[in-house]
C-alpha cells in the first residue's frame, strides 16, 4: 500500500475522557451536588429535594435529586444532555421566568458521574402525559471504547413517577461512603448556596435523609439567629466606585456612609476608578467573647443558648459571593480566608476583624460585571485586574465598618478617655504617695525620705524604658523604610555590577581607552555616592543609644526625611516645598525626623489616592521664644471630623491594612519632647494638616 504524503483524520476521543473531565471540573462530592441543583434552578424549578437512600456505602444506595421545574422534552435531552458544552444555554442567558442562566459547560452530567456509577434521568413537560428516561452508565465510559461508541438507551413512556412537570435524576452505585460528618457539611454547602439575605425566595432547598440522619433532614435555610448581628453594613457600591451603605450595630441607630472609593496609585498611573462593575453587600458582624455573646442574647431576647449561636456563627462564618442570588464556590467557607482577614487582624488584632466573626454576602450579576468569570473547575473567579479590584473595594466596606466599631467598643470601655496625647509612660509616678505622706507624717523624715527615694528610683526606671522604646521606635521606623533600601540600594548596586562587567569586557577586547575608564569610574563613583547617601539618611534610625540633644538645623532634618522618600515622591508625581529658611534648634534631631516620617508616610498614601489635581505638600516653620512650630500640610482627602480625634488612639487606622500606631508614635514623641502634635481644622491646602509645636529647652 502507498503512503499518502497528505490527508486529515478526525479527532477521537476514547469515552473515559467524561470521567477525566468530570474530576477537572469538580473536585468534591458536595461541588458535585450543587450543580445538579443548579440545573433544577436553570430549569425554574421552585423547590429541589435531594434524597438519600440506604445504604449510604460505597457501591451501593441511591442518591434522587428531584425538582418541579419544567422538565425536558426529547429534542432538549438530545441536543442538551446528550450534547456536553451545548451552545443551548450560551444563546439563552435568562430562563422562562427571568432568572440568569447558573450553567454553561454541561457541568451537569460529569457531577452525576462524580456521585455514582449509574444515572437514570426521568423528565416530564408540563401539558404532557408521557415522560422519558434516559439511562448512564458511566462504567461503559472505560478505555476500551471511543466515545462516539458509548450509547444511552432512552425511552419515552406513560408517565409514572413525575405528576405534573420536572425532572428526577436517580444516582444509583455511589462512588464513595456518606456519613455523619459528610453529611453535615453537605447541609452547610447547601445553606450556603442560595444567599442567606435575600428577602423574597422562590426557590427552596430541601434535604431527605435516613432515619439516623433525621436531625439534618427539612429545608435547608440559614439559622434565625444570624438575623441579629452586633454590628452590619450594608448597601452597594456603583460602577464608578460611588458607595451608598449603611451601618448599624445593636446600640446605635442606623448611619448613612457615601463617597468614593477608588483604586490606589500604582507607580507612575494615576488613580482610577475600579473595573470589576458594581455589587451589592450586607456584612454582619459579632464579637465572639462569652460576655459580648450573652449581651446579645439578652438584648435581642433570643431563645437560643450560647453555644448554639457560637455554633451558628462558626458554621455560617465568611464572606461569600453570590451571582444572582446563588454562591460561587468556593468563597465563603469556614476555612476559606480569600480576602485574609485573619491576616490582618494578626497584624492589628485591636481594629481588625476575623473570618469567624463575619457573615457576609457580596451580590453581583453574570450581565453587570462580565469581567468576574469563573474558573472552569468552578472553584472560584478568575485572577484579574476586575478581581482584584472587587476584593479591594469589599476590604475598604470592611475598613468602614471596623473605624465604626473601634470607636463603639473604646467608648464602651472604663478608663480610656484620657487625653490621646499623653504618652504611655506619663502617669507612673509616685509623687501623690509622696505628697500623701509629707502631709500625714510631716515629722517622720524616714518615711519621707522613704517616698523620695522611691520617687527618684521610678523616675530612673521610666526614663531608662524610654530609652530602650526609644531604640525600638527607631528600629520601627526603619522597618517602614527597609523597602526603600531594598529597592533603591539593589538599583545602584545593579548598576555598579553593570559597570564593572562591561569594564571587564572592554579589558578582554583591548577595546579600552583613558576616556572611556573615566566614564566607567564615574558611572560606578555616582552609584557609591547614591548608596552612601542613601545609608547616612538611613543610619540615626538603627536603634543606636541616643545622645544628648544636639544643635542642628530643622529645614536639613526635614529634608532628609523627603530625600529617604524621593523615589515614591516622584513616582507618585507630589510636589512639595520645603522652606529655604536656616532654623536652629536643639532636640534630638532623629526623633523630629520619626514624626516628620510617620505624617510624610501618611501623606504619600493618601495622596495617591486622589487623582485630577496637582499633589502637593508644603511644610512652614516658625519659631519664637517659646519653641518651634512645623506645619505639616498636604491637599489630599483629608481626615472626616468623625475620625479628628480617633487618628491618634493606638492601632486605630483609616488605611485598608494600616497598622494605626504612626500618630500615636508620633504624638508620645512630641508629648515627651514637652510638645504637642495636632490636627488642624483648616488646613491651607484643603487636605490633611498637622501642627508639631516643641517648646525651647534652656
Amino acid at each position: 500500500m502507498t503512503e499518502k504524503n497528505k490527508g486529515s483524520e478526525i479527532l477521537r476521543p476514547r469515552a473515559r475522557i467524561i470521567r477525566t473531565i468530570g474530576d477537572e471540573l469538580i473536585n468534591n462530592d458536595f461541588v458535585a451536588v450543587i450543580e445538579l441543583v443548579k440545573n433544577s434552578y436553570d430549569a425554574d424549578a421552585r423547590r429541589v429535594t435531594v434524597k438519600f437512600e440506604p445504604p449510604l456505602e460505597k457501591g451501593k444506595g441511591r442518591i434522587l435529586v428531584i425538582d418541579d421545574g419544567v422538565g425536558m422534552d426529547f429534542n432538549t435531552i438530545k441536543t442538551g444532555w446528550l450534547e456536553p458544552a451545548s451552545l443551548m444555554k450560551k444563546k439563552k442567558r435568562k430562563t422562562t421566568r427571568g432568572r440568569a442562566v447558573l450553567g454553561e459547560k454541561g457541568v451537569g452530567r460529569f457531577a452525576a458521574a462524580k456521585l455514582s456509577s449509574k444515572m437514570e434521568m426521568v423528565t416530564r413537560t408540563k401539558g404532557h402525559s408521557e415522560e422519558i428516561t434516559v439511562c448512564f452508565d458511566w462504567s461503559k465510559f472505560g478505555d476500551d471504547k471511543y466515545l462516539d461508541e458509548v450509547e444511552c438507551r432512552w425511552e419515552r413512556r406513560p408517565a409514572t413517577i413525575i405528576k405534573n412537570q420536572g425532572t428526577v435524576l436517580v444516582l444509583e452505585n455511589l462512588n464513595l461512603d456518606w456519613d455523619i460528618d459528610k453529611l453535615t457539611q453537605l447541609r452547610t454547602y447547601l445553606s450556603r448556596m442560595v444567599s442567606p439575605f435575600k428577602k423574597v425566595r422562590d426557590f427552596s432547598i430541601y434535604l431527605e435523609l435516613p432515619r439516623v440522619f433525621e436531625k439534618l433532614s427539612g429545608e435547608v435555610d440559614a439559622s434565625p439567629a444570624l438575623s441579629h448581628p452586633k454590628y452590619s453594613i450594608k448597601g452597594s457600591v456603583d460602577e464608578k466606585g460611588h458607595y451608598a451603605l449603611e451601618y448599624q450595630s445593636i446600640d446605635t441607630a442606623p448611619t448613612k456612609l457615601t463617597g468614593d472609593f477608588c483604586i490606589p496609585l500604582k507607580s507612575k498611573k494615576d488613580a482610577r476608578p475600579p473595573s470589576c462593575g458594581p455589587f451589592d453587600i450586607e456584612f454582619r458582624i459579632w464579637d465572639l467573647d462569652k460576655n459580648d455573646l450573652e449581651d446579645l442574647i439578652s438584648k435581642t431576647k433570643q431563645k437560643i443558648t450560647l453555644n448554639n449561636l457560637r455554633g451558628d456563627i462558626n458554621q455560617a462564618a465568611g464572606l461569600s459571593i453570590y451571582r444572582d442570588d446563588f454562591r460561587v464556590h468556593p468563597y465563603g467557607g469556614r476555612d476559606n480566608d480569600w480576602l485574609r482577614l485573619d491576616m490582618r487582624r494578626v497584624q492589628n488584632p485591636t481594629l481588625r476583624l476575623s473570618n469567624n466573626q463575619v457573615v457576609g454576602n457580596i451580590a453581583i450579576s453574570l450581565e453587570e460585571n462580565p469581567g468576574l468569570k469563573d474558573q472552569s473547575n468552578r472553584e472560584g473567579i478568575v485572577d484579574s485586574m476586575d478581581f482584584s479590584d472587587l476584593k479591594h473595594l469589599v476590604i475598604e466596606v470592611i475598613n468602614l465598618l471596623e473605624q465604626r466599631r473601634f470607636k463603639e467598643r473604646r467608648k464602651s470601655r472604663d478608663g480610656e478617655h484620657a487625653e490621646v496625647h499623653e504618652g504611655i509612660l506619663s502617669g507612673i509616678t509616685a509623687e501623690p504617695l509622696k505628697k500623701i505622706i509629707e502631709e500625714k507624717l510631716p515629722n517622720d523624715r524616714d518615711a519621707i525620705q522613704l517616698a523620695k527615694k522611691t520617687e527618684d528610683a521610678l523616675q530612673e526606671k521610666v526614663q531608662k524604658i524610654r530609652e530602650v522604646i526609644s531604640r525600638y521606635r527607631r528600629l520601627a521606623t526603619l522597618g517602614q523604610l527597609i523597602d526603600i533600601v531594598l529597592h533603591d540600594g539593589h538599583s545602584a548596586v545593579s548598576k555598579i555590577g553593570s559597570e564593572v562587567l562591561l569594564f571587564e569586557s572592554d579589558l578582554e577586547s583591548k577595546n579600552i581607552s583613558l576616556a572611556k575608564i573615566k566614564k566607567r569610574l564615574g558611572f560606578i563613583k555616582q552609584s557609591a555616592n547614591l548608596l552612601s547617601n542613601l545609608f547616612q539618611r538611613i543610619e540615626p534610625f538603627g536603634g543606636r543609644r541616643r545622645g544628648k540633644p544636639k544643635d542642628f538645623l530643622l529645614e536639613v532634618a526635614i529634608n532628609n526625611c523627603f530625600l529617604i522618600h524621593e523615589r515614591e515622591l516622584r513616582e507618585t508625581k507630589i510636589d512639595y516645598t520645603i522652606p529655604k529658611t536656616s532654623t536652629h534648634a536643639q532636640m534630638d534631631d532623629v526623633e523630629l525626623q520619626e514624626i516628620i516620617i510617620n505624617l510624610l508616610t501618611n501623606s504619600i498614601h493618601w495622596l495617591g489616592t486622589v487623582k485630577d489635581r496637582q499633589r502637593k505638600i508644603v511644610v512652614e516653620i516658625g519659631k519664637s521664644a517659646h519653641g518651634v512650630e512645623i506645619i505639616f500640610s498636604d491637599n489630599g482627602p483629608g481626615v472626616p471630623e468623625e475620625n479628628a480625634e480617633t487618628i491618634f488612639y493606638p492601632y486605630f487606622s483609616t488605611k485598608q491594612d494600616g497598622v494605626g500606631l504612626g500618630l500615636t508614635i508620633a504624638g508620645e514623641l512630641t508629648n515627651e519632647m514637652g510638645g504637642d502634635l495636632e490636627l488642624l481644622k483648616d488646613g491651607s491646602l484643603g487636605g490633611a494638616s498637622f501642627r508639631i509645636f516643641i517648646p525651647i529647652k534652656e
